[in-house]
């Protein structure tokens, strides 16, 4: 049984660094700030400012975006794990976090694993982004633009065109955790 446990969790930590990976690709990044200037998700203007920023964006989020590749990791299994468990999960990582940070003295570290961020990761479906409203909170543009990167990633579309097929509830809830690109410099409600 130990070595089952060991290989899921070897599994799952392949899966998180290769989350970690696709959203620090530069040169994805770059691809998806030009498809959603393609589809006028964003103006030239907005595309050309993602561009000058990302190197430092990336840099400035790197924790936020490590948490995040954990959420999508553990959506990964959810193949194995049964959606309510999913969701107890992320919840978990969001609270454990938050204690870890804190008895470490990190602050700084330990406000991205907020109540908002730990409601939105207990959500089914929308939660594997919950961390989009810490990088919201930090960096609006972002949180906008790596919305939208996974969304690319997944589904070759940018999110507003994926999120017209979900739920009403779950779009809406992640609309408001990402924002929007007509205002990238909104702090989260």
């Amino acid at each position: 049984m130990l070595g089952v446990r060991f290989t899921f969790q070897q599994k799952v930590a392949g899966v998180v660094r290769t989350f970690e990976r696709a959203l620090h690709d530069e040169e994805r990044l770059s691809r998806t700030i030009a498809l959603l200037r393609e589809t006028g998700e964003i103006t030239p203007e907005h595309a050309d400012r993602l561009t000058e920023m990302l190197a430092t964006m990336t840099a400035t989020t790197n924790y936020i975006l490590r948490n995040l590749a954990v959420h999508l990791g553990i959506g990964a299994s959810k193949a194995i794990l049964p959606l309510p468990i999913g969701a107890f999960l992320r919840g978990s990582w969001v609270v454990g976090a938050r204690v870890t940070e804190t008895l470490r003295r990190r602050p700084h570290r330990a406000t991205v694993h907020s109540l908002p961020v730990f409601l939105i990761a207990c959500v089914p479906l929308a939660g594997y982004l919950a961390y989009i409203v810490a990088l919201r909170r930090h960096d609006p543009d972002a949180a906008f633009l790596y919305a939208n990167h996974l969304s690319v990633l997944r589904y070759d579309r940018p999110l507003e065109h994926v999120l017209e097929s979900k739920p009403r509830v779950i779009a809406a809830v992640i609309r408001r955790a990402v924002g929007t690109a007509a205002r990238p410099a909104a702090a989260p409600d």
